[in-house]
Order: C-alpha cells, then structure tokens, then sequence
C-alpha cells in the first residue's frame, strides 16, 4: 500500500501528467456539453437519398417510370434519389448518411381504384433510422414525384429526317444525312405503342454538323411529350453538305442476246440527275444499269416493265427541276413482236463409259424465237444438249455393282444453239423428269 500511495502521490505531483489529464476532462466536457446544448446547431443538406415505391399489388407485371423532366436522378437500381434538409445539434446532422433517412413513396390511387396504365403523384415520407435521431428533417428537395404505371416495352424506330437545308446554288445538291438511322425506345407500353413515327427537325443554313434531338409524334402528327421515354440516344448528328449534281443516262444489260439481234429496249425515264461525291458520279459515265434483260426469259413479243432505279453507294437521285419527287422507277420496254417462233424435238443422250443412261421422257421440245428465215432451217443437230448430271448423283453411281440400277428426279439441261444462227434463241428453262443409271 505505502508503495501504490508514493505511486499515485508522485504521478498527481507530475506537471505532464496534470496537464493531460485536464485536457481530457476538458474535451470531455466539451462533447457532453456540444451533444446536450441548444446553441451548437447546424443545418445541412444530405444529398442523393434514395426513395423506395412499393406498388400495390395488381393481376399484372407493373413497374414505374419517372418523369425526366421531374428534377430527379436515379440510382443504379432504379430508385429516385432526393436531397434532404436537416437541422440539429452540428456533430449529430455532420454524422448523417443517406441511409439514415428512409424517404418512401406512395402512390395517390383516386377512390382507391385498381392500379392501371396512366400517371400517379407520389407522396413522399420519411422516417429516421439508426441511433442518431436527435435532428429534424425540414424538408426534401420535392415533396410529391410524377410517375407513369404500366409494363415496360422497347421498340425500334426508323429516325425520320425532316430537316431542311437552306441552298442557293442551283449547281450544287444540299444533302442532309443522320449519324445513323434507327433509335431503341424504353417507356411505358401504352404510351410506346402512340408513337408513330421519330423525327428530326430544323432548317440548316450551311455546310457542317449539329446535333439535333427526337421529336416523337402519333399517327395524327401530334408531337408525343417524352418525359418517359428513354431513347438509346437523346440526339443525332445531322451533316449538310453540298453535292455535285450528275444526269446519268439509264441502261440494260443483255444475257444470251443473239449476236445479231439489234433491237434494243426504250427506257422512261432515259436519264436520271444524281449528287453524290464526284469520284463515285464519275464511275457512271457511261450510263446506270437498270437491269439485265435475259433473252431465254423473253418470248416474241412486246416486253414492258417497271424496275426500281437504284442509285449508286452513297449518291441520291434527285427531282429535275421540273419535277416535285425523284423518280423511283424506270420502265423498260423491248419490241421483239416482228420475230417468228418454233419448236424442235431433241433426243436426251448422255454417254459415260461402263453406265447405260435412260431418259423419262426420251426427247424433249425446245421453244426457239428468233429471224423468220434463219428459225426455218434449225434441225435437233444444230442443237447441243447438255446433261448436267449432279456431283452427288455421280458418286452414287460409283456404289453401284453391274447390273444395278438407281434413278434421279429433274435433272437439269442446257441446250445450246449453233452460233450459225445469229439472230435466234432458245426460250425457257429444261429439266428431264428422270434418269436412271444402270451399271453395266
């Protein structure tokens, strides 16, 4: 005992030991006075606390959709996030975290109906959680939220331009393109399905890019609000740029045209104006191919029709002066009435060593058109038949053992006319009904 005195009588005589242990009581008292007394208090903001809407129970897969235009963030999963006024004693509201403040949200159903497709107010309230509850809240950032009920969709749309670019130059094509073409849209079904159509508007006054945002509009034309849609995109890029202009004539190309056949197709219009880069209107100088006109599909007769003109990559055809769209199609037409027709019976043979080839039906009638003169004097002998026996045809026959026999159905055939018969052609396509193999 006399030693713990001396212990205690010697630390209490210690200056260093005085002066810590009246800081501590000090720092002490400080605490227990600032956390009791009316006169430290302070007033915050807390930010970004999240609200948590629960929805009424209902037969479907209902989720919400805030209003963008509301002032109110979201979180990663989805929840608004409000900031939060509190006042209160300064070391207990700068000790406040988002999650000591649960905000809940509650939808305002009228007469207490079924929860349906259509927008809600939401009323919000708090309630304080955890130890530190000696503060008061006065007020959120909003006291009610606009959100839409109804089951989620996405749909895709074409992106509609409907700008305009301001041209002076007669020479040159003011041509308008969007950074791309088609946009995603998130949003509530009902109000999704309204949308017909997604544009962009605006006049442009000279060459460059802007940035131009959606405008939404139903079957009527009426621009849609968005305040629930989300777009994969808010906003398109539109590029102006002025084009070079070119008249390009139009043209159709020919497959097993007899030599001497000079007839040639009318085509209306002739001639078509493009813009385009002047690297790609050069490709075209000698004319569009429109299409190909392939004689075994023609017969002796007034041919006409319309095909759709399709411009070269990355050009446009343009409206003529004259004209209030651009033409889309061109009609061909090709006089082959003045020519005579007949008929040739040709026999199907097919030699392979060590194999018998038998036809059904033996011979086959081959449609010929061509000079009145030259068609008179064609024999099955200027005719050459070929038989395009198949790949896989070929290596059954391979399995085969003398004697045995195996078939095939529509095999095709070629017939191919004597060049000495310049002005004529073969009509149609040919196929024989069966050919059986025999191994000899």
């Amino acid at each position: 005992m006399k030693k713990n005195k001396s212990f205690l009588s010697r630390l209490f005589s210690s200056n260093i030991f005085l002066l810590i242990l009246s800081f501590i009581l000090s720092f002490t008292s400080w605490v227990v006075v600032s956390f009791v007394s009316d006169t430290n208090i302070k007033t915050i903001t807390i930010e970004k606390v999240p609200v948590s809407i629960d929805l009424p129970e209902s037969d479907y897969d209902y989720t919400f959709f805030l209003d963008k235009y509301y002032g109110v963030s979201l979180d990663d999963s989805g929840n608004p996030l409000v900031d939060v006024v509190v006042k209160g004693n300064a070391i207990v509201v700068g000790s406040l975290k988002p999650e000591n403040i649960d905000i809940t949200g509650k939808i305002n159903i009228p007469n207490n109906a079924a929860l349906s497709p259509q927008e809600y107010t939401v009323s919000l309230n708090y309630e304080k959680s955890g130890v530190l509850t000696n503060y008061e809240v006065q007020s959120i950032s909003t006291s009610t939220l606009s959100v839409y009920v109804d089951q989620p969709l996405e749909k895709e749309f074409d992106i509609v331009n409907s700008c305009t670019f301001k041209n002076t130059d007669n020479t040159k094509y003011a041509n308008l393109t969007l950074s791309q073409s088609k946009v995603k849209i998130k949003g509530p079904e009902s109000l999704i399905n309204e949308i017909s159509s997604v544009e962009v508007h605006g006049e442009i006054t000279e060459e460059g890019t802007v940035k131009k945002g959606l405008v939404y509009k139903d079957s009527e034309g009426r621009e849609l609000t968005d305040a629930y849609f989300t777009p994969s995109v808010e906003n398109v890029s539109v590029t102006a740029k002025l084009l070079p202009i070119a008249t390009v004539n139009l043209k159709v190309e020919y497959k097993n045209k007899p030599s001497d056949v000079k007839t040639q197709a009318n085509i209306s219009p002739s001639a078509v104006r493009i813009a385009g880069e002047q690297a790609e209107l050069d490709k075209y100088k000698n004319g569009l191919t429109l299409t190909t006109l392939d004689y075994a599909e023609l017969k002796n007769e007034n041919f006409e029709q319309d095909f759709t003109i399709t411009p070269p990559d990355n050009c446009k055809i343009i409206a003529d002066e004259n004209e209030k769209s651009a033409p889309t199609k061109a009609k061909v037409s090709l006089d082959l009435g003045p020519y005579s027709e007949n008929t040739v019976s040709k026999k199907i043979t097919y030699d392979a060593d060590g194999y018998t080839y038998t036809f059904t039906p033996g011979d086959i009638s081959i449609q010929l058109y061509g000079d009145e003169t030259q068609i008179k004097g064609i024999t099955s002998s200027d005719i050459k038949l070929t038989v395009d026996i198949p790949d896989d045809f070929k290596s059954k026959l391979q399995e085969l053992k003398s004697g045995e026999s195996v078939s095939r159905q529509g095999v095709k055939l070629k017939p191919e006319l004597s060049s000495d018969y310049s002005e004529c052609w073969i009509y149609g396509s040919y196929t024989v009904d069966q050919v059986t193999v025999t191994k000899k």
